[in-house]
């Protein structure tokens, strides 16, 4: 969507406070291109940290990027292997890409082996938010460790709603069916993987 038409979509007061808040290192509970998530700004060590505390997420598992663009991507890693612009590019499910090598993002939500993962995501309103924030967002799906991924808002969680900093009203009544994304793996050989089809 362009930014022009950005201006009079009806989502923009939410998305902007959205944005608001992911600077201030608040956590959001977020609808996306894929299933209901919990956010905040992964540069902001204390945001990670109250975003694990909210789903009850151990300090060892990492948590995922999302980013509006693919300049946004290249910052983030030592490398980025031709064929990940393809996968972007061509697949027709969001898709998650894990690389070795991560950088300039909070510690904690890289893999034990320095890899992390990241989406360009292609929903407007997350995109108006990745931009607005200027830097990768961490996000991980709104339901606490150990319980079923939300298919709807309604399903998510009281816990994660009253704890988080903003819920954004964005597509709160859409029950479409949604599904988490397509993961691929790729090594420091450049040799891939499917972790999630």
């Amino acid at each position: 969507m362009s930014r022009r038409k950005n201006k009079s979509a009806p989502w923009r007061d939410d998305a902007i406070e959205a944005v608001r808040h992911l600077r201030a290192g608040n956590v959001i509970v977020h609808a996306s291109d894929t299933v209901w998530g919990i956010a905040c700004d992964s540069t902001n060590p204390a945001a990670v940290s109250k975003l694990r505390s909210l789903k009850n997420r151990s300090e060892a598992t990492p948590i995922l990027i999302l980013v509006a663009e693919e300049g946004q991507v290249e910052k983030h890693f030592a490398h980025v292997p031709d064929a990940v612009w393809d996968l972007f590019k061509h697949n027709d499910r969001p898709t998650t890409v894990v690389m070795p090598h991560g950088k300039d993002v909070d510690k904690s939500i890289l893999a034990e082996d320095g890899s992390l993962g990241v989406r360009i995501v292609k929903d407007p309103w997350m995109e108006f938010v990745a931009n607005g924030l200027g830097r990768p967002i961490a996000s991980t799906s709104a339901n606490m460790s150990g319980t079923p991924t939300p298919s709807h808002f309604d399903e998510i969680d009281t816990d994660i709603i009253d704890g988080a900093d903003f819920v954004s009203a964005h597509r709160r009544t859409d029950r479409t069916a949604t599904k988490s994304s397509f993961i691929v793996s790729f090594d420091t050989a450049d040799r891939f993987k499917i972790l999630r089809d």
